[in-house]
């Protein structure tokens, strides 16, 4: 049944779901791959819902209940998940390409190797969610709450994070190059062998953050905090550190430096 733009009924919702399970507890040999491409599904309740590979490109789940669903390798291309409660669920895999998730509840949330390029994640909340591996170049992730988070290796290549809460978030060996984290809190972030080149870390809080082997060459850390922060072989050549503040020369001893590091005005 083509649910293109129309709202499936809760019965037609409890079918194509129990069809779709047996599909996929069956390999692809019984029951029926779910396909929602389109569809309204506007505050559906989907709690701990089987939907691993369905097609949910391009659907409205704005406020959907979604808590523990199984979506791993699903397709949401472009959709409307605005205010969806995604708390719990599994996303590993899912293609979540050009997503509006705006205020998305995605605490615990597991995005592991997720697409969310360049997703719209605006104020959305990640709180403990693991996104190791993730997809996110270009995304729209300000004022989001990564605090607890796990993003290792995460492509978070000119990524907006502008505000975001990413207190004691694992960074490890994510690409942050060029990203821009100004006035983003990052106390505690572990943010080691991390690639940070030319990102923008402006006003942010890096209290205690760890940058052991981080790539800050040309990073702009202007009135960044960077009290008993980790530099040891954190590549600074070239990064402008005038007017940062809760740091002496003396932290910087083990880091490498050249004569474009702008330490002092």
């Amino acid at each position: 049944m083509n649910f293109s733009h129309v709202a499936p009924s809760p019965p037609q919702i409890r079918v194509l779901l129990d069809k779709h399970r047996e599909w996929v507890e069956s390999d692809g040999k019984k029951g029926e791959q779910a396909n929602l491409q389109g569809a309204n599904l506007n505050r559906a309740e989907l709690q701990s819902a089987c939907l691993s590979r369905a097609n949910l490109s391009e659907a409205t789940l704005s406020g959907a209940r979604l808590q523990e669903a199984d979506l791993s390798w699903a397709l949401l291309q472009r959709g409307k998940l605005y205010q969806a409660n995604f708390r719990g669920a599994n996303l590993d895999h899912a293609d979540l390409n050009g997503a509006g998730l705006q205020n998305a509840n995605l605490q615990g949330a597991s995005l592991r190797e997720a697409d969310l390029a360049p997703a719209d994640l605006e104020l959305a909340d990640l709180t403990g969610a693991d996104l190791s591996g993730a997809q996110l170049l270009q995304a729209n992730l300000r004022g989001a709450n990564f605090k607890n988070a796990r993003a290792i290796g995460a492509d978070l290549r000119r990524a907006n994070l502008q505000e975001a809460n990413l207190i004691n978030a694992d960074l490890r060996k994510a690409n942050l190059r060029g990203a821009d984290l100004r006035g983003a809190n990052l106390q505690g972030a572990n943010l080691e062998n991390a690639n940070l080149q030319s990102a923008k870390l402006q006003k942010a809080d890096l209290v205690k953050a760890n940058l052991t082997g981080a790539n800050l060459v040309k990073a702009k850390m202007q009135e960044t905090d960077l009290y008993k922060v980790e530099f040891q072989n954190a590549d600074l050549r070239g990064a402008d550190l005038r007017k940062a503040v809760g740091f002496t020369t003396r932290n910087l001893e083990t880091a490498i430096t050249d004569e474009k590091t702008k330490i002092r005005d």
